[in-house]
C-alpha cells in the first residue's frame, strides 16, 4: 500500500471557528491513520498546544509547531531549531522601537514584552496557546537571560496595520531572520531557512514517504512553502488569492469541511 502523509495546519484549516474538528475531517483522518497512513498537525502554535490538537485527531498523529521549527513523531521531537541570539537582539530592539508587541515561545513557554492578547489566559481560548508559563520581558537584561529558549516569535498588532508594514519593512533586512503572516494582525518570526515547507519536507524523509505522496493544506501566508512543496498542495477556499495561487487545488472553507471532501476525493475513500 503507497503510504500517504498529510500535514494541516490548525486556524482557518483543521479547526472550526469554535476551535473543534468536524466529525466528518475527524473521521476519515482517523480511519486514515489506523489504516498506517500518516497525520500531522503543522501550525505556528508552539508545542504545547499542537500537542493538545493532534491527541484529538489521534494518540498517533504528529506534530509541526512554532512554524517547522520543533517537529515530533510518536511523541519524540526529532528535529528543534532555535533562533540566533543576535537575530532575537535584533528583533527585540526593533519592536521596542516601534513600540509594538512581540512574543517568543519555547515548547512551553510564552514570554511578552507588553500585556498578552486576552486569548493567552482567558479559560476559553487559551487553549490556542496552552503555555505552562507567562514569563514578562520588560528589558534587554531579562531578555538575555531566557533568550537561549525562543524558538520562534509573533509581533501582534489588532488596529494599526501600517505600524506593521513599516516594522516588517525593517525585520526583512536582518540577516538571520525568516519573515511570514498567518494573519493580517502578526508578523511571524522564524529562524532563518526554517518553515514549515522544510519540516514537512524533513518528515516525510523520517517517514519514508514519497514526496508526491505528500498532501498539505492551508489558509495562510506561512503556509503557501508546506503548498508548494508537497505532491498535493491543497488551499482552503477561505485563503487568501496569494495562497490559493500557490496550490495545487483550491477545497471547501474549513467550516464546510474541506479536508474531509478533498480526502475523500483524492484518496478514492
Amino acid at each position: 500500500m503507497e503510504k500517504y502523509l498529510i500535514c494541516s495546519d490548525l486556524d482557518g484549516t483543521l479547526l472550526l471557528k469554535n476551535q473543534t474538528i468536524s466529525e466528518k475531517t475527524l473521521t476519515i483522518l482517523q480511519q486514515l491513520i489506523e489504516e498506517g497512513h500518516h497525520f500531522a498537525v503543522s501550525t505556528g502554535r508552539m508545542y504545547n498546544s499542537a500537542t493538545d490538537f493532534a491527541k484529538l485527531v489521534h494518540p498517533k498523529a504528529d506534530i509541526i509547531a512554532s512554524n517547522g521549527g520543533v517537529v515530533a513523531v510518536s511523541g519524540e521531537i526529532i528535529q528543534q531549531e532555535k533562533m540566533k541570539q543576535s537575530a532575537l537582539l535584533e528583533t527585540f530592539s526593533l519592536c521596542q522601537a516601534h513600540n509594538l508587541p512581540v512574543f517568543f515561545f519555547s515548547t512551553d513557554t510564552v514570554y511578552y514584552t507588553k500585556n498578552p492578547p486576552y486569548y493567552f489566559t482567558d479559560e476559553e481560548d487559551k487553549g490556542r496557546v496552552n503555555a505552562t508559563k507567562l514569563i514578562a520581558i520588560k528589558t534587554e537584561e531579562t531578555f538575555l537571560q531566557h533568550a537561549d529558549q525562543f524558538i520562534n516569535g509573533i509581533v501582534i498588532e489588532e488596529e494599526d496595520f501600517d505600524k506593521l508594514a513599516v516594522l516588517r519593512n525593517e525585520l526583512e533586512k536582518l540577516a538571520d531572520v525568516s519573515i511570514l503572516s498567518s494573519h493580517a494582525n502578526n508578523i511571524e518570526i522564524l529562524p532563518k531557512d526554517m518553515d514549515k515547507k522544510y519540516a514537512v519536507k524533513n518528515l516525510a524523509a523520517h517517514l519514508n514517504i514519497k514526496p508526491e505522496n505528500v498532501i498539505t493544506f492551508g489558509d495562510g501566508e506561512n503556509d503557501i512553502g508546506m503548498l508548494e512543496v508537497a505532491g498535493a498542495g491543497v488551499a482552503m477556499e477561505n485563503a487568501s488569492e496569494l495562497v490559493k495561487k500557490s496550490a495545487d487545488f483550491v477545497t471547501a472553507a474549513n467550516d464546510a469541511d474541506g479536508i474531509y471532501y478533498f480526502l475523500k476525493k483524492h484518496l478514492n475513500r
